[in-house]
């Protein structure tokens, strides 16, 4: 790089990781006048830069470059001319304003009653699956609002945010008909010129037939020892036969079997206790509750906890968390949410919960035959037998099974036609998580295990396609043992499930979309980890590998934007804001420059490929921090 490259490189970088780091620093940051001319300095400096580099010659990279000139200035008529506020009504009463974030009052351009709040509560639980207000406004007219559905009074917006205990509603209303129209208008170009990007990219290259095919291979990814032998246990065929009965559990019809192959692992980390199968397990701990509170089948994973409480090994038995007068021993050792032991001890009380709860016979409600809420015999049958089988273990020993038979491949002196072997792993990953899908009625994105699947499935597919690009064995090899890797973390997650039903707010259709991008965006970014990891290791193909690298970031921070983007929609639908400098919404957004930055012909990474190398080697702390940094923040997406 000549000298005016290097400053506007580093310069690039300083700014991307001081919008990273300001994370880390009060929220109000975000309103001072110290971080409006920051951006005013970032949008005057994209306006040069598209003038130096005559862009308007390239009509896709113009629009692309325009769109994120909107959506900045979107942002700042937000700023300017928006009005937030809350409005809280109680039943039957009438007003014609909100009170604003600064406490004063605001006019609406008419007045609104609420006629009824209605609360949505999963079925046979007291937790709240929706929010559903009714109000009439002075001109006759009836708005219905609800989580993830808007009310709309003219240019003024409400949002259903949360309510009290005498039967009112809190709203969010919001006043920004410019910054929305503005920065949705910079979200549409960014769709068009992202479309007509990749189609130049793929469509004009020499090698079509092999660009086409890569195409369609991507476009395919958018788709202890416990001791309990004193304790008498049911009699197994009685515990065969509770498997397909099925029960309402978090507001969700399953089979008897998937509840209790859950709640078994929730408690103690293991398929099986002592022999006993899941159901057997679970009948027994229900029929014999006094005999099983004095055995140790709790796990507790926390080592200064199980000191805490006088514990020897992993397991505990419920008596251990009582002392003689009765009292309950965790509550006196949490301090509040800052002592070093109160992570662990709310682990520990979510098992406890769960269990008082089964033994109440509240965890948990049989069906009838008749019930409204009954599957098809069809569907029952194929959640248990998913759970009996689990092919994400299957899809994760082919895995790792094809990374060791690529590396001992040079021993035997026989190339192993890899693309059929992961082709088929693919499709069988592919085919797991649509069973998945099948049996839980939702698509399975609503955790870090289910999250990771998906993911370490996309990174099959990927390996797939740089084996059927016959690309270096070792860069396959590298894919296949981070998809692994994925996996394996997905298998670990089963053995800790989240069994607390979804918060209001996931209970959308943006979900999936927001997270199917964000996820496929990470993967094939996160490929370009081990492509750089290979080119380092062979020279003499690093000038290759390294492009692959870069035509891999187009696609990449293409689905990473629109991530963001349909991220940002759903914010605004939900919330009445599309952007609020959450950190995981800030490290999202740095990830996104950073990757972008190989793209700019203007530094010639392609001439570079060492540095390009240990380039993305740097910009893949950005998803670590972006996925995983943000829990040691305080943030709405924080995985805790």
């Amino acid at each position: 790089m000549r000298r005016t490259e290097i400053i506007i490189f580093v310069s690039a970088i300083v700014v991307t990781l001081m919008i990273g780091l300001s994370s880390l620093l009060p929220a109000d940051i975000y309103s001072s006048v110290g971080w409006k001319i920051l951006w005013i300095i970032i949008a005057a400096a994209m306006i040069i830069g598209m003038i130096m580099g005559r862009l308007w010659r390239n009509w896709t990279a113009f629009i692309m470059h325009f769109s994120f000139l909107c959506m900045i200035a979107g942002g700042f008529c937000n700023s300017l001319f928006s009005r937030h506020g809350t409005l809280h009504l109680l039943p039957s009463q009438t007003v014609d304003y909100f009170v604003s974030s600064d406490g004063k009052k605001q006019e609406l351009p008419a007045s609104v009653t609420l006629l009824n709040f209605t609360p949505e509560y999963y079925p046979g639980m007291n937790f709240p699956k929706d929010f559903k207000s009714e109000l009439l406004t002075s001109s006759g007219d009836t708005m219905h609002i609800s989580m993830n559905h808007i009310g709309k009074l003219g240019n003024f917006r409400f949002y259903q945010t949360s309510y009290d205990d005498i039967g009112g509603t809190v709203l969010t209303v919001t006043y920004d008909p410019i910054g929305i129209a503005v920065t949705y208008i910079g979200f549409l170009l960014f769709a068009i010129s992202g479309i007509l990007w990749l189609g130049q990219i793929y469509f004009r290259s020499r090698r079509r037939k092999k660009t086409l095919k890569t195409c369609i291979f991507i476009g395919c990814l958018c788709f202890g020892v416990i001791d309990a032998s004193a304790i008498p246990a049911v009699d197994a065929k009685i515990a065969d036969s509770l498997a397909s009965r099925q029960v309402l559990f978090n507001g969700e019809t399953v089979s008897f079997a998937r509840f209790a192959d859950r709640l078994t692992y929730k408690l103690t980390g293991k398929g099986n206790v002592s022999g006993l199968s899941p159901e057997a397990f679970i009948a027994s701990l229900i029929k014999y509750k006094e005999e099983w509170s004095k055995v140790p089948f709790i796990k507790v994973k926390s080592k200064p906890l199980r000191e805490a409480l006088s514990i020897e090994g992993k397991y505990a038995a419920v008596a251990d968390f009582y002392d003689e007068n009765g009292d309950y021993i965790p509550e006196h050792l949490y301090k509040g949410g800052f002592g070093p032991l109160d992570k662990d001890i709310l682990i520990l009380d979510e098992k406890v919960a769960l269990l008082i709860d089964l033994w109440k016979g509240e965890l948990f409600t049989p069906l009838m035959a008749d019930s409204d809420h009954i599957r098809s015999n069809f569907s029952i049958k194929s959640e248990i037998f998913y759970y009996q089988i689990n092919p994400l273990r299957i899809i994760f020993i082919c895995a790792i099974l094809s990374v060791v038979l690529i590396l001992l491949s040079p021993i035997f002196k026989k190339n192993i036609p890899l693309f059929p072997f992961i082709a088929a792993i693919g499709i069988g990953g592919i085919s797991s998580y649509i069973w998945l899908w099948y049996i839980s009625g939702s698509i399975p994105m609503s955790n870090t295990g289910d999250i990771m699947e998906f993911v370490g499935i996309c990174m099959i597919l990927l390996s797939g396609i740089m084996a059927l690009r016959k690309e270096s064995s070792l860069l396959v090899a590298l894919g296949m043992a981070a998809a692994s890797f994925l996996l394996l973390v997905a298998l670990l997650g089963m053995k800790d499930p989240v069994l607390s039903p979804i918060m209001p707010v996931l209970a959308s259709p943006w979900l999936s979309v927001h997270v199917s991008l964000v996820m496929l965006s990470y993967a094939i970014l996160g490929f370009t980890l081990p492509v750089a990891i290979t080119a380092l290791l062979i020279p003499n193909q690093r000038k290759e590998l390294i492009s692959l690298a870069l035509k891999l970031l187009a696609p990449g921070v293409f689905l990473l934007g629109m991530g963001i983007i349909t991220g940002a929609m759903w914010a605004n639908v939900s919330w009445g804001r599309y952007w609020a400098w959450d950190p995981k919404e800030t490290w999202s957004l740095v990830t996104f420059i950073l990757y972008s930055i190989p793209l700019h012909k203007y530094f010639k990474m392609q001439r570079l490929p060492l540095f390009c190398c240990i380039y993305l080697i740097f910009a893949f702390s950005s998803i670590i921090m972006t996925y995983f940094g943000v829990n040691l923040l305080p943030s709405l997406h924080a995985y805790n």
